[in-house]
């Protein structure tokens, strides 16, 4: 039986102002399967061409479609992603209209995004942290030689594939320092508990280590299974700007030299930080870790989750 679910089972009304018809009709191309997330500002589904590839397509929501600065930031998302080419990335195909609503297609990546895992693991083995964190490092060390910040690295824009890789998505918020002139300083874009204090205070000079901080973050959360901070939206900004996080042994036992390594990456001021994520990957493959006996039970349920999909 053909479970695909017609295009205008999707359809969200648009305002005349929103519609865009000179842009490519995606219906022309793809057929919505299903519904994979739904945020804020869009929707992602999965869908297939003609020929039957799969393919994620990025729908705008009608009112975010109504806000100049949401559609400049969605139009320049694909423009990154149509640009960049890495492993580690997902690859923007197309850019049009869903029933007048701006739409692009990307890669589909099969997988479990990095914070569902942590949620089902609660935190993870040194070996399994530090192998994520070093894929990332990577993937960012090509992104910023680009001359792009994404200013929103968090576990929820990781997948996790399969063959144990992880995928960077999600540029809505990315940066072009090439055109950094026209950068909004006074709004702070990204997630507060993965911001570098640099975003907070809206700094002109924001490059790459501000992703690297979020990065940091991640690693701390892995390692330890909590965030460095918490509190209300406000109470973790002005900690990410005043604070130190408590060290990782506060709460895990954790390799001294990891634990340093975490701390260099949440460092306040950039200059203090890994300079690059080449540089922090380089770190990482040398770090000197715990001996993990029961590494197994670790990785096992990501084997498992994949094994019974």
């Amino acid at each position: 039986m053909d479970t695909s679910l017609s295009i205008e089972q999707f359809t969200v009304e648009a305002s005349n102002e929103t519609k865009t018809r000179s842009l490519l009709d995606m219906r022309a191309l793809y057929t919505i399967e299903s519904l994979l997330s739904q945020g804020t500002t869009a929707k992602v589904y999965r869908a297939h061409t003609q020929a039957g590839q799969a393919v994620a397509l990025k729908v705008l929501t009608a009112e975010s479609a109504g806000q100049p600065q949401l559609l400049k930031l969605f139009h320049s998302e694909y423009t990154f992603l149509s640009r960049l080419c890495h492993d580690g990335l997902v690859r923007g195909f197309e850019y049009g209209e869903v029933n007048g609503l701006p739409a692009q297609s990307m890669t589909y990546i099969a997988g479990q995004t990095l914070d569902v895992f942590l949620s089902q693991q609660g935190r993870l083995d040194e070996t399994m942290a530090v192998d994520i964190t070093r894929q990332l490092a990577i993937t960012l060390a090509y992104v910023h030689m680009q001359q792009i910040v994404h200013r929103d690295v968090k576990p929820a824009n990781v997948m996790l594939t399969p063959n144990k890789k992880t995928v960077l998505f999600d540029f809505g918020a990315a940066l072009d320092l090439s055109t950094a002139d026209e950068h909004d300083s006074s709004k702070i874009y990204g997630t507060p508990a993965f911001l570098a204090p640099e975003q907070i205070i809206g700094h002109h000079n924001l490059d790459g280590r501000a992703d690297l901080y979020g990065l940091g973050v991640m690693l701390y959360r892995m390692v330890t299974g909590r965030k460095p901070f918490y509190g209300s939206r406000q109470d973790v900004l002005d900690a990410h700007l005043t604070q130190l996080p408590l060290a990782p042994s506060q709460f895990v036992h954790v390799s001294p030299e990891l634990e340093q390594l975490i701390i260099k990456a949440l460092a306040k001021q950039p200059a203090m930080r890994f300079q690059s994520g080449s540089e922090l990957a380089d770190a990482l493959a040398h770090v000197q870790l715990m001996p993990a006996p029961k590494r197994f039970a670790f990785f096992q349920p990501w084997y498992r989750w994949f094994n019974h999909r």
